[in-house]
């Protein structure tokens, strides 16, 4: 009902009533103007949603974000990467590889050993024959055989670790590269590393690791055919 039929119907209230009804009049009047006016308003809102709910459906780019974000169902899979770091024929290479390198300083390190201890049991058994000055004399060349040794050691211990973590670095680069290349051919979107327990049936680590023994096999071949 329009505003100004309120105010008619106010008009017949005031002139027919008494004081009371005069208050009751005015009072209905002001409830009315107010529902009229949150009708108005509503239904403005109305149609200004329903303008943006058709621009929207009609809207194509906003159609193909939506289709384009309908990722829909997600394949997960798991892998044992410790195994793969113990079992992958990488790691015994690169062990080998090490082995090789510092076997040669391992050795002199070893001789040395052995001369010091040479040196220590002569110095018991014919110490008490040698002359002071001789004695002292064999003291400090075992004392300096001992600090070169100690000194040798120490660089050698150093060269290795970071020789062993870089070699690491590389095997654990390998095995990752393998687990997604294996991810890719499957068509699995996500590798869990982490996992208290999983189906055989999602766990790739058997794959991965055929993949990393058909890599290392390659590798090999390769010298040979150049």
């Amino acid at each position: 009902m329009p505003v100004s039929d309120h105010c008619k119907n106010l008009h017949i209230l005031i002139f027919k009533g008494n004081k009371y009804s005069l208050f009751v009049a005015f009072v209905v009047s002001v409830f009315l103007i107010f529902i009229s006016f949150v009708s108005t308003v509503n239904a403005e809102d109305g149609a200004a949603n329903k303008g943006v709910i058709n621009n929207t459906a009609n809207n194509p780019d906003i159609k193909a974000g939506i289709k384009k974000n309908n990722f829909g169902p997600v394949s997960l899979g798991v892998v044992d990467v410790t195994y793969l770091m113990e079992n992958a024929p990488q790691a015994e290479i690169a062990s080998n590889l090490l082995k090789n390198k510092f076997q040669p300083q391992e050795k002199k390190l070893a001789k040395a050993l052995e001369e010091i201890q040479l040196m220590e049991a002569e110095l018991e058994r014919k110490g008490n024959k040698l002359s002071v000055t001789e004695r002292r004399q064999k003291e400090r060349e075992l004392r300096a055989k001992k600090r070169s040794r100690s000194r040798s050691l120490q660089d050698f211990r150093e060269e290795l670790r970071f020789a062993r973590d870089s070699a690491l670095d590389d095997v654990q680069k390998e095995v990752f590269q393998a687990i997604d290349t294996v991810r890719q051919r499957m068509g699995i979107d996500i590798i869990l590393q982490d996992y208290v327990s999983a189906s055989k049936r999602i766990d790739i680590t058997a794959a991965v690791l055929e993949h990393l023994k058909q890599l290392a096999h390659d590798q090999k071949k390769q010298p040979s055919e150049k």
